[in-house]
């Protein structure tokens, strides 16, 4: 009866503060770590694009222009009177 009853001192006064302890440190870790990684990933979305900014992907490469032919879509046309 009195192995018993030192079982639950110690478990009620030594382990279980000490449990509560080692687990409340691991949590703060966690949320701390969650919160660093998530404040790199919004300082890399920030980063990457700002608002009202154009990001062009591709420029055609422009073309030597002839002086004497016509190119492009040129169409001949007629006026008609009604």
């Amino acid at each position: 009866m009195l192995k018993v009853l030192g079982l639950i001192f110690l478990f009620y006064y030594i382990i279980w503060p000490l449990i509560k302890f080692l687990m409340k440190g691991y949590v703060i870790t966690q949320v701390h770590r969650k919160m660093s990684e998530q404040d790199i990933r919004n300082q890399q979305k920030s980063n990457a694009r700002k608002e009202g900014s154009i990001d062009v992907d591709y420029v055609p490469p422009k073309q030597k222009a002839k002086s004497d032919s016509l190119e492009g879509d040129y169409v001949p046309y007629e006026e008609v009177k009604e």
